[in-house]
């Protein structure tokens, strides 16, 4: 996809808008260029405003991923949206996703990462899973009975019962990618030692891949069943056997693509003596190995994390000079500011649109017990595998820090971006709202109180001496 063409995605909601002739045919010509005025005109109107939140945020010592979730407050309960500014699988799926997460990958110390990979494994793949059926349970429980009306089609397709149970379990994978932005600028600050920093963010890389990737069987699944594009199939691809067979297949192939595109750039970058070309390359590594995986049938996201791991710590550090080394670091923490401002933004705009309720929906009481239903089993969730991985592989750390990670679980962007993937319709208009609540409770309250938490505990720049494997 072009980027004129992602352009036009962003503004695809002025369809009424173009210019018609005088015979009444709708002059395309005209129509495209309206639409990509109107996406540019957009753009940057989202990048000015949060510009202008990033500098409220030095003078009110606000985190700014907190005032970002405010600012998509302030958006959905004043209804102030844009004509066409409307968010769409393709917007999400290739202008998000990739930049956010080669830029945690970018970062990510392997050296560090090889001291806790135990605890850190554990926590993104059975822990997404034990969280997934646990919110999962809880949705289950807690949902309204309209909710029937809304999945006719996948109850079709899939029987009533078990219908209910893949939604469940859908909005359990979305609700489990942790998001450590907030926590990991309080560690900036307060001197957090660098092997906690390194569980934190290690764990929310990896569980980011393996959600997004059960995330993606399912809403196969659940969107080809509501657009009417799944068959008799979907119901047999649920069995366990198949679907963790097609887990696997998925991560594996996209693992092995990440490693080959990620040591090719590696390559590439031992002849190349230019901070401009090794920044662009850097560029066509993040989109390129998540479009080439989606293209192979294998997960673009887990693609993405590898190749970044290995840019971030074998390209960048063995064959970067100091200078592309702070270049490069520069765009990606600009492009992730940019990307994470400008989602925030546009989910604040979807809240706005009538379809999914507005401030209605965002003050429902249901909406509410739902959503705080869903973190109470996050947190409980969260506590099942931290206290006994800490405990069992991880004794000799200060007894403050299995507080602090089981606190750092924070929800983000990933949460809502990746709800946003689901087709327009019903069901995504009735999950938004509470997804939505479960990030702004989770960033006001969990990253608010991370600094209250780590005094109280005395984390405070200690450090360890293990290097286990």
């Amino acid at each position: 996809m072009s980027i004129v063409s992602t352009l036009h995605i962003l503004a695809a909601g002025v369809s009424g808008a173009a210019g018609e002739a005088a015979d009444g045919t709708v002059d395309h010509a005209a129509h495209h260029g309206d639409g990509l005025a109107h996406a540019v005109h957009t753009t940057i109107g989202l990048l000015g405003i949060a510009v202008a939140i990033g500098v409220l945020t030095r003078f009110v010592r606000l985190p700014y991923t907190i005032a970002l979730v405010l600012a998509g407050l302030a958006i959905a309960l004043t209804d102030a949206v844009p004509t066409g500014a409307v968010m769409t699988h393709d917007l999400v799926l290739l202008v998000f996703l990739p930049p956010l997460l080669f830029q945690a990958g970018l970062h990510l110390d392997l050296e560090h990462l090889r001291r806790v990979w135990l605890p850190v494994l554990i926590m993104a793949l059975p822990g997404v899973v034990v969280s997934t059926f646990l919110v999962g349970t809880t949705f289950h429980l807690l949902a309204t009975p309209d909710l029937h009306a809304m999945i006719t089609p996948l109850s079709t397709a899939l029987g009533e019962g078990t219908a209910l149970w893949v939604v469940a379990l859908l909005v359990g994978v979305v609700l489990s990618p942790t998001d450590p932005i907030s926590v990991m600028a309080t560690f900036k600050t307060t001197g957090a030692p660098e092997e906690l920093k390194t569980m934190v963010e290690g764990e929310s890389l990896f569980n980011d891949g393996t959600a997004v990737a059960i995330f993606a069987l399912l809403a196969t699944i659940v969107g080809g069943a509501l657009t009417g594009a799944s068959g008799p199939e979907a119901s047999e691809s649920l069995e366990f056997s198949a679907f963790a067979l097609n887990f696997v297949r998925v991560a594996g192939l996209g693992t092995v693509i990440g490693l080959i595109l990620g040591s090719l750039a590696f390559l590439l970058i031992r002849i190349l003596e230019d901070h401009t070309l090794e920044t662009g390359l850097t560029v066509a590594l993040a989109w390129g190995s998540f479009l080439i995986a989606e293209h192979f049938h294998a997960s673009g996201v887990i693609a993405v994390v590898v190749a970044a791991l290995i840019m971030g710590n074998y390209g960048r550090v063995l064959h970067m000079s100091e200078s592309t080394q702070d270049t490069v670091h520069g765009f990606w923490d600009t492009l992730d500011f940019i990307v994470n401002s400008i989602l925030f933004l546009m989910i604040g705009f979807e809240l706005s649109d009538p379809a999914v309720g507005g401030r209605e929906a965002i003050m429902d009481l249901h909406v509410w017990l739902v959503a705080l239903g869903a973190l109470a089993a996050l947190l409980v969730s969260r506590a099942l595998l931290t206290y006994p991985v800490v405990l069992l592989f991880k004794r000799h750390w200060p007894k403050g820090w299995k507080h602090v990670i089981w606190w750092s679980g924070l929800k983000g962007s990933l949460t809502l971006a990746l709800l946003l993937m689901l087709p327009a319709g019903e069901l995504r208009a009735y999950l938004l709202p509470i997804a939505f609540v479960v990030v702004l409770v989770s960033l006001l309250g969990q990253g608010a109180s991370m600094p209250l938490v780590m005094r109280l505990t005395g984390v405070r720049g200690e450090s360890t001496t293990d290097s286990t494997h």
